[in-house]
């Protein structure tokens, strides 16, 4: 038995949407894993040009992520990856929940961000 392309392509439709309540928000907002794409983007933004070299950067990190994973209930993106400073100027609180649940989705730990920074 082998996996064929189809079915290798039908776990697209396998992300994990989880709905978050957050104070002060009757509706609770939506966060969802990153597909792989999404997840080289985010690690891409996470890197500045300093001189010659390319630096990891965690300015605004949470907001970085949060833009990729902050979905409607159907799974489809509520921001754009241009909207990461607007979102980031939300409260820390609230960007820490929705950061770790979306970092829980992704497979993302801290581990790897040390990685990123190694590479």
């Amino acid at each position: 038995m082998h996996t064929d392309k189809a079915t290798l392509l039908a776990l697209k439709s396998r992300l994990i949407i989880e709905p978050i309540k957050v104070d002060g928000l009757e509706a609770p907002i939506f966060v969802r894993g990153l597909t792989g794409k999404e997840r080289d983007s985010f690690e891409n933004a996470c890197f500045v040009q300093r001189g010659k070299q390319r630096v990891l950067s965690t300015d605004n990190i949470r907001a970085k992520l949060l833009v990729r994973s902050i979905c409607d209930e159907a799974g489809v993106r509520l921001f754009a990856d241009m909207d990461e400073h607007e979102l980031g100027a939300l409260p820390a609180q609230v960007l820490d929940v929705l950061f770790t649940v979306s970092q829980k989705l992704s497979g993302l730990g801290s581990s790897d961000l040390e990685e990123l920074q190694s590479d």
